[in-house]
């Protein structure tokens, strides 16, 4: 199974003076199983790229691919493509709006054809992975914290049972408590459940802990596509392109050149720690 794009292009106000390019030519296949950061600055194309994965936008060339079939085809079931890719847009706690958090997470579920019961059932084994506490169940979702919000959100999204789980900056807004918890779900998600991730984030340093791959837009094109470790070497470009590596890579190089024997091609602050201190020793 995999979530493919085939010279994939999408204009805005096709056909007008405003006429614009936010994709041109992508080629990209997602394999189910990986962990995919996606990053770009404003207007790379990223946003655009997502909302085609399950068919809110269609292509005005090429094509999108799930299990090897145009999702773009007479007749191809969009509903069943949204069960199996599921999108989880920036801010989605404002998209609750039942009154308990069991039945905004078990509506999805319905909508899908399961009984009351099998959906309830699908809602409580969601709400059990994304930590949400039994007493909880029968609140209002507006009664409850940010953070809890957002997982129970996660979880609306969860009872579908997808197979592709796409993030769109899933931290935005979020203390740094809160991030760390969603991230730390995310990442049970994927190596607990084998989830496909694939998370938009403007957080390099996010993206350099979880993702295994790393895919950056740049204009409408695929920059790089590559492990974080062999993105981030291009920091000069990545600069060009107004992103950044992490600050844990400037930090390695600043310290390699004072003398410390730190890796200098480190990524994540968890890869200096231990170099530091027994340097300092």
């Amino acid at each position: 199974m995999s979530l493919k794009a085939e010279k994939l292009e999408h204009k805005y106000n096709a056909g007008t003076t405003l006429e614009s390019y936010a994709l041109k030519g992508i080629d990209l296949e997602i394999e189910k199983g990986e962990f995919v950061g996606l990053i770009g600055r404003t207007g790379s194309g990223k946003s655009t790229l997502i909302q085609h994965f399950n068919g809110l936008l269609k292509p005005t060339g090429g094509r999108i691919l799930f299990d090897g079939k145009d999702i773009s085809e007479k007749g191809y079931s969009l509903k069943i493509l949204r069960q199996k890719v599921g999108l989880v847009f920036q801010y989605p706690e404002y998209q609750l709006f039942e009154e308990t958090i069991i039945k905004d997470v078990a509506y999805g579920p319905m909508n899908k054809g399961m009984s009351q019961e099998e959906a309830l059932k699908a809602a409580q084994e969601a709400l059990r992975l994304v930590g949400i506490q039994k007493e909880l169940y029968n609140k209002s979702p507006f009664e409850v914290s940010g953070g809890q919000k957002r997982r129970v959100a996660v979880a609306g999204v969860l009872a579908i049972h997808p197979d592709y789980l796409i993030l769109d900056e899933p931290t935005a807004g979020l203390d740094p408590e809160g991030r760390e918890a969603i991230l730390g779900l995310f990442r049970s998600l994927h190596e607990k459940l084998g989830i496909t991730i694939i998370m938009v984030s403007h957080s390099m340093e996010d993206v350099a802990r979880y993702a295994k791959r790393l895919i950056v837009m740049n204009e409408g094109s695929i920059a790089y596509d590559d492990t974080p470790r062999e993105v981030f070497r291009h920091t000069d470009e990545l600069e060009n392109m107004g992103l950044s590596a992490p600050q844990s890579v400037h930090i390695a190089r600043a310290l390699k050149q004072a003398g410390f024997d730190v890796p200098g091609d480190a990524i994540t602050v968890d890869e200096l720690v231990k170099p530091i201190i027994e340097s300092m020793r």
